[in-house]
């Protein structure tokens, strides 16, 4: 064994040492774009304990801010006026969202998000959650806004809702 190891090691030695050009290792496959973007935000996050614990707190107290806002803008979604509940409300969602991510981190986040029996609802959610904002910031007609603010509602209750009684039939 030891033996034939000797022998290739002089082989390249010998080239080198003689002109020759020695065999280059192959370069590792270079990352996908989906795989590049994950790691660089995964090392942006890459933080001390007490820095993820501020930042966690920090986003969590945000969103509750957002989140108690967006129920005090309720009732006028009643009175025809939904833009700032519907404002308030996905934002609240996403910074909730980043606080999941300040503990464990995005790609673990996203890794979680993306398995196969949450990839559904995970990626419909976001979408109407930006889908939502951007009617809010764009469009900002009652009507729109009102229909994408269902639309997220309903998304809500099929995909968590259902899944939870689904989740207890199972374990019952």
């Amino acid at each position: 064994m030891f033996a034939s190891a000797g022998k290739k090691l002089s082989s390249i030695s010998m080239k080198v040492f003689s002109g020759g050009q020695a065999e280059p290792e192959p370069a590792p496959e270079p990352p996908t774009m989906w795989e590049s973007v994950v790691n660089q935000v995964d090392a942006f996050f890459e933080m001390s304990y007490m820095q993820r614990m501020a930042g966690f707190i920090m986003t969590l107290i945000a969103g509750l801010v957002m989140m108690g806002l967006a129920s005090m803008y309720l009732p006028m979604v009643l009175i025809g006026m939904p833009q700032k509940f519907a404002f308030t409300y996905a934002v609240s969602n996403l910074l909730l969202l980043t606080s999941s991510c300040f503990m464990v981190g995005p790609k673990k986040q996203i890794e979680n998000m993306m398995q196969s029996h949450r990839a559904f609802a995970a990626v419909g959610w976001l979408t109407s959650t930006l889908g939502l904002l951007y009617v809010v910031w764009r469009m900002r007609f009652f009507v729109y806004v009102a229909t994408a603010l269902s639309v997220q509602v309903v998304w809500y209750y099929y995909c968590y809702c259902c899944y939870i009684s689904r989740a207890i039939g199972y374990s019952v």
